[in-house]
């Protein structure tokens, strides 16, 4: 099954994903900010992550610098508003 980590730290916004990746058979994480993810990113596995540019501990673009570090070949999609 493919792992998708959502990074975004809207509450509401977080959920509606996850519910909707895992209602179509998706298996998805939620991380509403930058130490969550990066501590995720470092324990499993994930296939993509969509992650929001504004986060309240850090930005966006700097934590997928780190991610894409750590793990060059993962996917990373951008969300903002």
């Amino acid at each position: 099954m493919e792992r998708i980590l959502v990074v975004e730290d809207d509450l509401a916004l977080n959920a509606g994903l996850c519910f909707e990746l895992d209602t179509a058979g998706y298996a998805s994480a939620s991380a509403y900010n930058c130490a969550k993810a990066r501590y995720l990113v470092r324990q499993e596995h994930f296939s993509l992550v969509l992650l929001d540019v504004n986060l309240p501990d850090g930005s966006g673009f700097e934590l997928c610098r780190e991610i894409k570090e750590l793990h060059p070949e993962l996917p990373v999609i951008f969300l903002t508003a």
